[in-house]
This record gives C-alpha cells, sequence and structure tokens, in this order.
C-alpha cells in the first residue's frame, strides 16, 4: 500500500509518539480495525513501525484515521509518499480514560509489534 503523509494534529508527538498520518482510503475495503506492525519503505529505505487503523476513540471520535508510529524515525515528511505493508494484527482498537492510559497501551504495542516484525 501507498500514500502521501498529510498534516495531522500532531497529537501523538505530545505523548511521545509522533505518528504520520495518511488517508484512511488507502487502507484496502475489509480490512479490520486495529493496530498492526509494519514495515516500511521512505526515501529508499526500509523501516519498521506500528499502524493504527480505526476511530481515535479517547477523542470520542467516528471517522477512521491511519497513523503510523515509524520506529527510530524523526523526519518531516509532510507531503512524500510512502510505501508500506502490514507485517501482523497486533490488537483491535478500544477506548482509553485518558492520553496517559493510551500512551502506557502504545508502549506495549510497539513492544508486541517489535516481536511481530523479529519473527517475519
Amino acid at each position: 500500500m501507498r500514500g502521501t503523509v498529510l498534516q495531522g494534529e500532531q497529537s501523538g508527538r505530545t505523548i511521545g509518539f509522533p505518528t504520520v498520518n495518511l488517508d484512511p482510503s488507502v487502507i484496502p475495503q475489509g480490512t479490520q480495525e486495529g493496530i498492526y506492525a509494519v514495515r516500511l519503505e521512505i526515501y529508499n529505505q526500509q523501516y519498521k513501525g506500528v499502524l493504527y487503523f480505526g476511530p481515535r476513540l479517547v477523542k470520542d471520535e467516528t471517522n477512521n484515521v491511519l497513523e503510523i508510529y515509524i520506529l527510530d524515525f524523526n523526519s518531516t515528511i509532510y507531503g512524500e509518499e510512502i510505501e508500506f505493508s502490514l507485517a501482523g494484527y497486533v490488537r483491535g482498537i478500544k477506548n482509553f480514560g485518558s492520553m496517559e492510559e493510551l500512551k502506557e497501551e502504545i508502549q506495549r504495542d510497539v513492544e508486541a509489534a517489535k516481536k511481530i516484525l523479529s519473527d517475519n
């Protein structure tokens, strides 16, 4: 899959997990909402990441978003096209009572994604 990086709200950055935002329509119809381990290609370099596809329940949103936290990456790439593939399913979506709870869960998601990516 490929998509162009869009400017987001930068809320992930405030909790230590900056994400790239893509148009969620690049995800094939029928893909289950949730968290996925992903492999990415940016500027002809390979990266690993954690993808979120679904509504941001912690913000009471109902429309799906597509965000990817890229491991070991800190460049600004708005407007750039990236390519990515789903490597494994981590978990379904769920709501959190606070951004701090969300941050703790993302930390667990990153560890789970790293394990999936190291096994594949």
